[in-house]
């Protein structure tokens, strides 16, 4: 008798502690963190490691995090983004959270904006190229978040340091654009264009649509310019007939194989397919940033509307030294520290 009343009531003391914790879980404020891209993605990867510095893995935390990916890098194309957006509205609707981090542009328009001025739910975006206006964060009392702007200035410098113009004369520097043809790249060519690359002379850019373009506008940029810079390459297809994507490692590959011209990124994932250098916006900024401002709305209760919306302040640098000593490129030794300090010096040894 005793056993049993023994056993009874270890049931009810395990049920107990179950439905406290269930409770309590189901009391805490929901994160939704919502990624335009897959969880493989470069960018995206370290979006992520930034936010978990911030908030941790999520339950224990005070609140509990759920990640939904849309993977629109993967599938590209309009009635595919259509899809992933509508999916995600979904799973919003269906968990209803407390606050959505969206990421990157692809999740603020086919997804984020649907609730801005809604009550209930906040709003913090992040990784947004161009202005926050078309998805209607302008006002919005429920939104702010951080703006994603490539370090234009930090490249600058560094391409004057660079020894790339060595053996040129007195002839600036010339620098063209070769990119995919996406709405992201779109949005990042504006800022290019309008920044002030002077003593170097910006000579426009190459959108191109399919891999036999972007071979075509390398080798023409052999006997026009002095060095490529490239944002994205991500959504070449392999011809005007064949719309499949050509794999990003692929063209790197061939870039770097058969370019007359030093090629520099200004995303980290360039050298991570296998390029030369890259000085890029900062991923774990962008998430660490949207993270505080999250943690932020739930913990001290701060308005959304009255945190400001940040920009980018922090870049990285990635480099790989041989293929950097093949084309006689020579950065101060701070660049090679820093990329080895934020694990992003892939030496080939």
């Amino acid at each position: 008798m005793k056993r049993r009343l023994s056993l009874i009531l270890g049931i009810i003391f395990v049920i107990a502690v179950m439905a406290v914790t269930v409770a309590y879980n189901l009391s805490k404020p929901r994160i939704l963190i919502l990624q335009s891209y897959g969880p493989d993605y470069a960018w995206t990867r370290d979006v992520d490691a930034g936010i978990r510095r911030v908030l941790g893995a999520g339950n224990g935390y005070g609140y509990v995090l759920r990640w939904h990916y849309m993977d629109t890098k993967r599938h590209p194309w309009p009635e595919s983004k259509q899809s992933a957006g509508l999916q995600a509205r979904r799973a919003i609707d269906d968990w209803q959270p407390n606050l959505i981090l969206a990421v990157d542009d692809d999740a603020q328009e086919y997804a984020a904006k649907y609730y801005a001025n809604q009550p209930g739910i906040s709003i913090v975006f992040a990784g947004t190229n161009g202005s926050v206006t078309p998805y209607g964060y302008d006002g919005a009392s429920n939104v702010t978040g951080i703006l994603e702007r490539m370090p234009l200035a930090a490249l600058k410098e560094a391409l004057l340091q660079g020894g790339f113009a060595k053996g040129k004369g007195k002839r600036p520097l010339r620098v063209i654009e070769i990119c995919d043809n996406s709405e992201t790249v779109q949005r990042d060519h504006e800022f290019i264009a309008a920044f002030d690359w002077k003593p170097m002379q910006y000579l426009g850019a190459r959108l191109v649509s399919s891999f036999p373009e972007w071979q075509q506008a390398v080798a023409e940029a052999g006997q026009q310019a002095d060095l490529i810079l490239t944002t994205n390459y991500r959504k070449l297809t392999r011809s005007a007939d064949r719309q499949e994507l050509v794999p990003p490692q692929e063209v790197v590959a061939w870039t770097e194989a058969h370019s007359k011209l030093p090629i520099v990124g200004i995303n980290g994932f360039f050298v991570e397919d296998g390029g030369m250098l890259a000085i890029a916006t900062s991923p774990f900024e962008q998430g660490e940033v949207a993270a505080r401002m999250a943690r932020d709305i739930l913990e001290k209760h701060t308005a959304p509307a009255s945190i400001p919306i940040a920009s980018t302040r922090q870049f990285i640098v990635l480099m790989r030294p041989d293929l950097m000593a093949r084309r006689n490129v020579r950065l101060p030794q701070l660049y090679e520290a820093f990329a080895r300090a934020t694990n992003n010096y892939f030496d080939a040894r």
